[in-house]
């Protein structure tokens, strides 16, 4: 599907490919942001055929005008300036194209079709007995809206939740439990008191070493299918899972597939296996207190493992795949996991959306992928930390906030700006308040570490959902008083402000793929809030419903692409646009 842009820059390459009689392929095509609508750099060109670019640019200028090459294209103008072709649009022309593009297409405007292409996104996959913190909600979001920019072009979409119901901290879980837990306080509060369990063995791990090696042992007996283990995992398993779907539901975030890591623990031997029999792997004695990247989980020295070499691949730290004592680790859980996935859904790419701190750990996980032969494209999409007054967020440490409690202090906060008028107002308090929280993190750099702020996470004026989503209140209230739109005349449209917005419509599509290439949904989120007030400058400026009837009905179009891009911009970040504010 080729879209108005698209048609745009093709015409612009045949344009000079005639002008100069030379190949499209060493033409390249740049969208400035004020100099032109579209613009060639003809330096590559030039230095091919040994000429100063200025000189091309302006022989090129020279032939395009002498022939008539601009007729019947999109463009009114073209002018040669420092080595550059600078196109302009004959707007009538353009706009009718970006138009028909909308009309025809209406929400589904800026999407593409991808026959038999898959991928595989992990994101979210919180740790059972844990809370909903606002340090997972990174992971959370950034992957359901991956996901749904994915899907929006075109591809076939596996969303999985990739729990950590499996490892050593449970060892370490059940261990406390049976030290200093109660059935009671966790059957009233039950994350709160797992975590409090959780916290309290860490605590007082530092005291007394010993409580590493009996967590061990309770992660081994759970391995064994220990009665007393399994019963208690299943336990605090399902008390998690009921915690994070009511998350989910307040996130309006889906998945097709919760597999976490526990689904994988019957292939976690035959994984060990195959990368020792194909030399991948290999029996050492470890020498360090732990091979591994994580944390979590820490090997005493003198050790007999199972690690996977990678020093000749730039990588210095080994990945260990099994402890002494035959049990499993992250990487272990991670191959299987690929693996399954290559075989059951043959990706053409696998995203991984965790945070910058596994960077090393991933270098680790898809070289033993690749060296055992199961290839893909494996992608980390790393993220940032949420930073509470400088420092990380820590489940051990007990310095955390739930992401609950954000939420629901979100749809208070969201209360105020509502109309006391509106008779939905709780609805559509949630859908402002969550779209507030969801865009805080979906509008920045997902690379980069967030301060937690309450202030600015429930920021509800500028560069905001709330804005944005006012803006598309204020459109679909004006299309509600026009009606029907019969006659689009897009060469009524002859204000610069008119003009922008065209320009700006048609690059919703560009946005979506750039976004979805860089696996950074924060373009999507910084191109709506320019075309939001881009449209309030509009609005302001110029009148649509007092307008004459011809320019009316052609402005209630353009007010129309406005509001249905929003719309499908804002769902592709996860977050809803009511109908009144």
């Amino acid at each position: 599907m080729q879209y108005a842009l698209e048609k745009a820059k093709k015409q612009a390459r045949e344009i000079v490919k005639k002008a100069l009689k030379t190949k499209t392929e060493t033409l390249e095509v740049e969208l400035p942001k004020e100099i032109a609508d579209v613009a060639l750099p003809l330096f590559k060109l030039a230095k091919s055929i040994n000429k100063n670019p200025s000189e091309l640019a302006k022989e090129a200028e020279k032939n395009i005008k002498e022939k008539n090459l601009l007729d019947g294209s999109v463009f009114s103008d073209v002018r040669a300036v420092n080595g550059y072709l600078n196109f302009y649009f004959d707007y009538t022309k353009f706009g009718k194209l970006v138009f028909d593009d909308i009309k025809r297409l209406k929400e589904k405007y800026g999407s593409s079709v991808r026959k038999n292409k898959t991928v595989v996104i992990d994101y979210s996959s919180p740790n059972i007995a844990r809370p909903f913190s606002v340090g997972h909600l990174r992971s959370t979001i950034i992957g359901n809206s991956l996901y749904r920019i994915y899907k929006f072009l075109g591809y076939k979409v596996i969303g999985d939740n990739h729990l950590g119901d499996y490892g050593t901290q449970f060892g370490k879980l059940i261990c406390a439990y049976k030290k200093w837990g109660k059935k009671e306080k966790i059957r009233k509060e039950p994350i709160k008191e797992l975590l409090r369990l959780y916290v309290k063995f860490h605590k007082e791990a530092e005291k007394n070493s010993s409580l590493e090696e009996e967590a061990r042992k309770w992660f081994k007996k759970l391995e064994q299918n220990d009665k007393e283990a399994v019963k208690l995992w299943k336990w605090f398993r399902e008390l998690s899972l009921e915690e994070f779907n009511k998350i989910y539901k307040m996130l309006d975030v889906k998945f097709d597939f919760v597999l976490g890591e526990s689904f994988y623990k019957n292939k976690l031997k035959s994984i060990v296996k195959e990368a020792l029999a194909k030399g991948v792997a290999e029996w050492a004695e470890s020498k360090t207190e732990t091979f591994e990247s994580s944390s979590e989980e820490k090997i005493g020295k003198k050790e007999k493992v199972v690690l996977v070499r990678l020093e000749k691949y730039g990588i210095e730290t080994p990945l260990l795949l099994q402890k002494s004592d035959g049990t499993s680790l992250y990487a272990t859980r991670d191959l299987a996991t690929a693996k399954y996935r290559i075989e059951r859904w043959k990706p053409e790419m696998i995203l991984y959306v965790v945070g910058n701190e596994q960077k090393l750990y991933f270098k680790q996980v898809f070289k033993a992928l690749e060296l055992l032969g199961y290839k893909t494209k494996y992608v980390h999409v790393s993220f940032g930390l949420v930073l509470l007054k400088g420092k990380k967020v820590s489940t051990r440490k007990g310095r955390i906030i739930f992401l609950e409690d954000v939420l629901k202090e979100a749809i208070k906060k969201a209360k105020e700006l509502v109309s006391e008028k509106i008779k939905n107002k709780e609805k559509i308090a949630k859908i402002v308040g969550i779209g507030a929280v969801k865009y805080n993190d979906l509008s920045q750099d997902r690379t980069k570490d967030i301060e937690f702020d309450w202030k600015k996470m429930l920021n509800l004026k500028g560069n905001s959902a709330p804005y944005i989503q006012y803006s598309y209140v204020r459109a679909r209230s004006i299309l509600n008083k026009i009606g029907k739109i019969k006659k689009v005349k897009p060469e009524l449209l002859k204000e610069e402000e008119e003009k922008q917005l065209i320009k700006k419509l048609s690059l919703f599509p560009n946005v979506i793929s750039k976004a979805a290439e860089s696996f950074q949904p924060y373009f999507i989120a910084n191109y709506l809030f320019d075309l939001a007030k881009l449209f309030n400058n509009f609005y302001e400026k110029f009148p649509v419903l007092k307008a004459e009837k011809r320019l009316r009905e052609s402005r209630a179009f353009l007010v129309y692409a406005i509001a249905v891009v929003i719309k499908t911009g804002l769902s592709l970040l996860g977050i809803d646009c009511p109908d009144e504010m």
